[in-house]
């Protein structure tokens, strides 16, 4: 025997009951609990007119809240307290919602990496192009984008486009290029030593 839904007790109002709901409920286990609870609330406001309102009893009223209590014991037994037929419904939505979202993660990672890709060729060619420039402060550099493939100007830092930029930069400013031209290092050694790791991760030629 199927499993069921104890059924409000009766008092003082005479209303006929639906038949105890069966777990879960089906769509017409709802609609029967709704239903129940109109009854009551009509056959509950016509005991209301036919009494004195000033009594101390108010006839009726344990009937409709057992009413409404049932009701909210078969939405609760539905799955997430909704009716069955509602999340048969939202599963197909739900199953492509979740394939779209595995999609674009996979567009993501595929755009990340053409992204490292695209940012290898260019600071191959960029560091080319600034070792046969020479080491004066005038000669023109091009911008060697980091490790993870982010530009300089991404993350606020200066445009290091001449040597002159390179010697114009503060220690903080050299240092933040430093960590990320060479991440995951301890970078010591004096000012000359730390500029001239700078002008190597560019492609610049260096004195030895």
């Amino acid at each position: 025997m199927a499993a069921t839904i104890l059924l409000p007790p009766v008092q003082m109002l005479a209303v006929k009951q639906p038949p105890a709901s069966n777990i879960p409920p089906s769509d017409k286990d709802v609609i029967n609990a709704h239903n129940y609870v109109i009854a009551v609330n009509s056959a509950y406001c016509r005991s209301q007119q036919r009494y004195d309102e000033h009594l101390d009893e108010d006839v009726g009223i344990m009937d409709y809240a057992e009413a409404i209590r049932y009701e909210a014991r078969v939405l609760a037994h539905t799955e997430d307290g909704q009716p069955p037929w509602l999340a048969a419904a939202l599963a197909p939505l739900l199953t492509s919602l979740a394939e779209v979202k595995g999609q674009l993660t996979v567009v993501e990672g595929k755009l990340d990496l053409l992204t490292m890709r695209q940012a290898d060729t260019a600071r191959t060619l960029a560091k080319s192009f600034n070792f046969r420039q020479g080491g004066m402060p005038e000669n023109v550099l091009q911008i060697v984008p980091f490790g993870d493939g982010q530009y300089p100007s991404d993350i606020g830092l200066p445009v290091l486009n001449t040597i002159a930029a390179v010697e114009n930069l503060t220690t903080q400013q050299r240092n933040d290029y430093l960590s990320h031209y060479y991440p995951n290092q301890v970078i010591a050694g004096s000012v000359v030593k730390r500029k001239k790791l700078l002008l190597n991760a560019l492609g610049c030629k260096t004195s030895t």
